[in-house]
């Protein structure tokens, strides 16, 4: 019932506010591709991204709440309920580009997920990569925590409104389809580990 009155709130806000490209945002708040974050940054504005995800008979919820400052760093906050609890932990991330992805130069940014109620095991930090060519886009970045190790994906654009990815991440592959319904709203479906669904928008300020 909360998930619903949330979606709805979203949705009702989008129709008073200027809307910009859908931009998405990862399962756990970064701008990024399903479970993993890219060296994108969100432009000032919001996003939001609820997702749930299935894992067998447990079902885990996110609601990222993502802001974009306007010079190269995002920063945000991730509703997180676990399977023991209907109470939403909150997770602080933030993200910052360091290097802008350039025509012969990829881009480079730094982020964590601070993680200040221990749910997920503590804070998690990561270096990550990313380079467009053409149609293909691919993302390289290392880290701990949920970020353990390396991870990567690698997007194909189908059309101008679908995306498919490829990805690597807790020593485990994925696949995700991303859609973009409408200029600010966009839809994921994705299997790592068990299926995860995502409605992600955003707004400009």
């Amino acid at each position: 019932m909360r998930i619903k009155v949330f979606l709805i709130t979203t949705v009702v806000l989008m129709s008073f506010c200027g809307l910009v490209n859908a931009n998405t945002l990862s399962n756990w708040g970064p701008t990024g591709l399903s479970e993993i974050p890219t060296a994108d940054v969100l432009d000032f504005g919001v996003a939001v991204a609820p997702n749930i995800g299935f894992y067998g008979e447990d079902t885990l919820v996110r609601i990222p709440i993502t802001l974009g400052l306007g010079i190269g760093a995002e920063i945000g906050v991730t509703g997180l309920s676990l399977p023991s609890s209907s109470d939403l932990i909150p997770i602080i991330h933030a993200k910052l580009n360091v290097i802008e992805e350039k025509p012969l130069l990829p881009g480079l940014s730094i982020g964590g997920l601070f993680d200040v109620n221990n749910a997920i095991g503590g804070t998690s930090f990561y270096v990550v990569l990313s380079k467009a060519l053409g149609n293909l886009k691919g993302h390289i970045g290392i880290g701990s925590g949920i970020y353990e190790s390396i991870f990567g994906a690698l997007e194909f654009k189908l059309t101008d409104n679908i995306d498919l990815l490829g990805f690597y991440k807790s020593e485990q592959f994925g696949v995700a389809l991303n859609i973009n319904v409408l200029s600010f709203l966009n839809a994921t479906i994705t299997y790592h580990e068990g299926l995860i669904l995502q409605v992600g928008a955003n707004i400009s300020l």
